[in-house]
């Protein structure tokens, strides 16, 4: 199930919502937008399939409809007041459903892509006779837990550049990510829909990734250092389980893009979580950009709250 935000359909259907989620359409799998794609796909996450319900009960909870935590009085009031282009998407484990703001915009990865680099070099690797060795190991480390950009290049290099990674991202369905040809890894192009798909086959079982490797990434960004521990990281408190990968490159003179995607869980919640955002004045910005929403994301999914509305 997917909900699609966009302030310009608000308007026309509110009345008809009632406050319930926005646009919900089944597709395939949860975090599907419900476009088609010819693209060659693995076998998904092994959550990623609703059961199926009977008429009765498929009619009684969609008088239940989940509230799309981007379109709560809270988040629209503050996304009111930031500057800079936003989109975001969460997929929520509790309900099954992907939520999107702004769906469909490209931004540059920075270095969130060193999370795609690493799930394809383990793609690569978790099945030959000499699987990540220790000096892959030391590496991997350097690029996800100190976003050591080094480390990322050598790393990008030894998978075969934007090929493998492009290859690697069309089995996982991130039909909207393009790998930069031209050896700038940080200059990838993506959408926040196509990380969300990304960070499923890091927590979610599938055909993709063993549970080793997923486990072993997963444990990686668990561990980022203590400086790099903000956006979708904020509200969440310090017992939580929070494995994020954060991005922050100057685009152009006062034009910043900062980003921000992770898994969190944890005090009856459990969602991943994709903020990218460019036209920020400098980092700083950016950051708070993206902790405001993450906090205000982390109060709203608690199980016990009734989320804010008109």
């Amino acid at each position: 199930m997917t909900a699609i935000l966009g302030w310009s359909s608000l308007k026309g259907i509110a009345a008809l919502c009632l406050g319930a989620a926005l646009c919900v359409s089944l597709g395939g799998s949860p975090g599907s937008t419900g476009a088609t794609s010819t693209k060659r796909r693995a076998e998904g996450p092994a959550s990623a399939t609703a059961p199926r319900t009977s008429a009765k009960k498929t009619t009684a909870a969609a008088a239940k409809l989940p509230v799309n935590p981007f379109l709560t009085r809270a988040m629209r009031v503050y996304l009111r007041g930031r500057d800079g282009d936003i989109t975001a998407a969460l997929y929520n484990f509790t309900d099954k459903t992907t939520y999107l703001y702004r769906p469909g915009i490209a931004e540059q990865t920075a270095s969130i892509i060193k999370v795609d680099i690493l799930a394809t070099l383990i793609w690569e690797e978790q099945g030959s006779a000499d699987p990540l060795g220790g000096q892959d190991q030391e590496v991997a480390e350097g690029m996800i837990e100190d976003s050591d950009d080094d480390d990322a290049t050598e790393l990008w290099n030894e998978v075969g550049g934007s090929q493998p990674v492009s290859n690697f991202d069309e089995l996982v369905g991130m039909i909207d990510t393009a790998p930069n040809t031209m050896g700038y890894w940080g200059e990838t192009t993506t959408t926040a829909a196509d990380q969300i798909e990304l960070l499923k086959y890091i927590v979610l079982p599938n055909s993709l990734l063993d549970n080793a490797s997923r486990v072993y990434e997963l444990g990686l960004m668990e561990n980022v250092v203590g400086s790099q521990r903000w956006g979708v990281s904020t509200g969440p408190p310090a017992s939580a389980t929070v494995a994020l990968k954060n991005g922050w490159v100057p685009i152009v003179a006062d034009d910043w893009q900062v980003n921000s995607v992770g898994y969190i869980n944890g005090f009856g919640r459990r969602y991943l979580i994709a903020v990218l955002t460019n036209g920020n004045l400098n980092e700083s910005y950016g950051i708070d950009t993206i902790d405001g929403i993450s906090r205000i994301l982390w109060s709203e999914l608690a199980p016990s709250k009734e989320p804010s509305r008109d």
